[in-house]
């Protein structure tokens, strides 16, 4: 089964999502968004050791936040490397950042509605 987190972005405390999946195994990793048809807000899939997606099968846009697990004072931080608004679904070529070590798959819209930057620090809350 899969674990279930709380990200925080640490520039003004706002909650990126309090609904994150961590795709650990082999199929949750394979499926992500595959087959849903809306996400709804508070949602968020969090890709470990994955810095590019493709979006083949899905049916909703996306936006995707590439992160760069950092150790800090008080526990390991993400800090956002790119974002990516509005990733349309069936795209022909994958989405990646050499800089980052996860992805987080988030509704459309929340990069923009929520202000997430590169740079930005996320903590597990």
């Amino acid at each position: 089964m899969n674990r279930s987190i709380r990200l925080i972005n640490l520039k003004d405390q706002r909650i990126i999502s309090d609904k994150c999946l961590v795709a650990e195994s082999f199929v949750s990793r394979l499926r992500g968004w595959i087959g849903k048809t809306r996400a709804e807000s508070g949602e968020g899939i969090l890709f470990p050791g994955c810095a590019s997606i493709h979006m083949w099968f899905m049916s909703i846009p996306i936006d995707v936040v590439f992160l760069r697990a950092v150790r800090a004072e008080g526990g390991e931080r993400k800090v956002v490397t790119s974002a990516h608004s509005n990733v349309r679904p069936w795209k022909a070529l994958p989405l990646g950042d050499g800089k980052a070590h996860e992805t987080l798959e988030l509704p459309a819209g929340s990069v923009e509605r929520l202000g997430i930057t590169p740079g930005d620090e996320l903590c597990i809350g």
